[in-house]
């Protein structure tokens, strides 16, 4: 199955909550692609003392199908013993958000979603960070080169400022006549 390496910095948490009381220590986060199981989740380590604003600032490395529509994000308190691990809140994050053609490949992406408790109600934000690695030895095509043109080509010759145009797509074509 072909896939893409992403790395997902997991940088923080706010606003978590069980029964409307803030949590105060002991959250990680598991993220894996919507194709994957759990079992493929990769985690952060525990946030011991969060103190309610969790940090994990934690680099995370997916292989992420090529086909996959989400990255899965979940915030979980981690288990006392004996008892099963409590997702505080979970997220679906659109691969689209960071997987686009407009976007060079390896640009760091900074990004905050809404997670949503087992009833659906709103739990807190995560804070991630998101660069897609280019395998190597391939090579994209179709992506947008930026274009600076001095001003002077725009006013007639005056002034001596740049202006930043928009992206053109580096792809060939065909006048026809």
């Amino acid at each position: 199955m072909a896939s893409r390496t992403v790395e997902i910095t997991v940088i923080s948490g706010e606003n978590l909550q069980i029964r409307g009381k803030p949590i105060k220590s002991d959250l990680f986060v598991t993220v894996r692609s919507d194709l994957q199981s759990e079992n493929g989740s990769v985690n952060t380590k525990i946030d011991r003392d969060g103190d309610g604003f969790p940090r994990w600032n934690e680099k995370l490395v997916i292989d992420l199908p090529m086909h996959a529509a989400f990255v899965v994000v979940e915030v979980c308190r981690s288990a006392s013993s004996g008892r099963k691990v409590k997702i505080v809140g979970k997220s679906r994050v659109p691969v689209a958000d960071f997987v686009a053609g407009h976007l060079p490949e390896s640009h760091l992406q900074f990004l905050s979603y809404r997670l949503r408790d087992e009833k659906g109600e709103r739990n807190g934000i995560i804070n991630l960070s998101v660069r897609v690695k280019l395998a190597p030895g391939v090579e994209r095509i179709g992506v947008p080169v930026p274009v600076a043109m001095p001003a002077r080509t725009f006013h007639g010759g005056g002034g001596g400022g740049v202006v930043t145009g928009i992206p053109i797509w580096n792809v060939g074509y065909q006048e026809r006549f």
